[in-house]
């Protein structure tokens, strides 16, 4: 679970500037938190702002520190990352996030400046009650030499202290994260750490299609109930979702000769090939035949029969749910934190609100889910806490900066989305004078 990220000096981000899903001092729905002896997390937020105002950034950001992680290696440069409409010249990027996972807090940070890692730890979060626990902290010198600190439970012998002195001297390269190359390591939380940033986030931006559904439903039949049941409760007109089998040389032709023969050797040594113009089917050997497996839709007829349907001739705002079920489906049954930019992209306000109104609701949810949005009908009060809605817009320098509804005195009974509207949170697009644009009638 995402506890807070910061960055500093990085995208639109100029101070160090901050996003939680910790609680405020509320007592409204409750069901809205998870619980723990150690601290209390938010199980949803909705970020607002107006184009350009730093939301995607924000993503962007958290989902670059991921990918670091994951490659084990600084692939960007703050040169083209860093804050540009500063005159602090030279100064490092920050990026830091705190989360639990499997019960233990951690926070990761990450400092460099061009391609060079300057600072790179990682600890255990006490929460006050003692101080952090370092579990390791990696810096580097002026004349670029690398010093690394570890807990003292993992130097307890002489093999230990020369293995990080391997590390520092011959291996850690000053573009290489510490936390992946140690990952397979005896180190515990550093694993386990990894693990989390590497897999425990699920991002997902707009025009990111789901390519799992042929597979999923094959392989996981409870995956195959839950969609069909998501999916007729909504009134899109289909019924049902379900897997069509295809004759390997009907699918491909007589046009793909080349591809249909590179995609038979692959499956014939018992791979599976995504296959088709949206790589959206999937080829592969059953009881010793070649068959290609592919997503179709049912409607009822006026007679009550079904009709089959492809995919591509469903409307944009059916093909988006079907790339929001997947992760509707992580949310019930894993931990995870699940993050979507412009989740109104191609849907309609009125089936977007019964989506997230699902998710809110839902009292099998054990993940996190975190969005931003323009929709301005998600703002009520009976589906989110204040604590849950955040702002974001940018100040005279060009900074973004975030902010919670919780910053303003307003009842629970307000009506928060007119207030909105009306520019009494801010976050939203500033227009100028229209007609300083000369678009008043009988001007051309």
């Amino acid at each position: 679970m995402l506890i807070r990220f910061i960055a500093e000096n990085f995208l639109s981000f100029n101070e160090r500037t901050e996003f939680n899903m910790l609680t405020g001092d509320l007592r409204r729905l409750p069901d809205h938190v998870y619980r723990s002896n150690k601290i209390d997390i938010l199980r949803s937020a909705v970020i607002y702002g107006a184009n350009g105002a730093g939301k995607s950034n924000l993503i962007n950001a958290i989902k670059i520190l991921s990918e670091i992680v994951s490659d084990g290696v600084l692939s960007i440069s703050s040169d083209d990352t860093c804050f540009r409409l500063s005159d602090q010249g030279d100064r490092p990027s920050m990026l830091e996030i705190h989360f639990i996972t499997e019960g233990v807090a951690y926070s990761y940070s990450l400092a460099f400046i061009k391609d060079l890692i300057i600072r790179e730890s990682l600890n255990l979060l006490n929460f006050g009650k003692k101080e952090d626990s370092l579990i390791f902290d990696r810096t580097i010198n002026k004349q670029g030499k690398v010093n690394i600190k570890l807990a003292p439970k993992y130097l307890k012998t002489r093999k230990d202290k020369l293995l990080i002195q391997i590390y520092e001297e011959d291996v850690l390269d000053p573009e290489m994260t510490f936390i992946t190359l140690v990952k397979e390591k005896k180190y515990q939380e550093i694993t386990s750490a990894y693990n989390w940033l590497e897999s425990g986030l699920l991002i997902i931006f707009p025009g990111m299609q789901y390519g799992g559904l042929v597979s999923n439903f094959i392989n996981d039949e409870e995956f195959k109930v839950f969609t069909n049941e998501i999916i007729s409760g909504f009134d899109t007109g289909v019924d049902q979702i379900d897997i069509q089998t295809i004759d390997f040389e009907a699918f491909f032709g007589e046009d793909n000769a080349l591809e249909k023969e590179k995609v038979l050797r692959s499956i014939k040594t018992g791979e599976t090939e995504r296959v088709g113009d949206n790589r959206n089917a999937l080829a592969m050997m059953e009881n010793g035949k070649p068959v290609v497996k592919k997503a179709v839709s049912y409607h009822s007829s006026s007679a009550g029969t079904k009709v089959k349907f492809e995919l591509f001739e469903e409307s944009d705002g059916t093909l988006r749910l079907l790339d929001f079920i997947p992760f509707l489906y992580m949310l019930e049954k894993y931990p995870v934190t699940v993050i979507v930019d412009e989740i109104d992209q191609s849907i309609h306000p009125v089936m977007l609100k019964e989506l997230v109104t699902k998710i809110q609701n839902n009292p099998k949810k054990v993940g996190q889910l975190i969005f931003t949005t323009h929709e301005a009908n998600l703002l009520d009060t009976d589906l989110f806490r204040q604590d849950e809605i955040w702002f974001v817009e940018k100040n005279k320098t060009g900074a973004s900066h975030f902010y919670q509804l919780l910053e303003f005195d307003t009842r629970s009974d307000l009506d928060i989305r007119k207030g909105y509207l009306s520019g009494k949170f801010g976050a939203i697009p500033f227009l100028g004078n229209i007609k300083d644009l000369h678009w008043a009638s009988g001007n051309n």
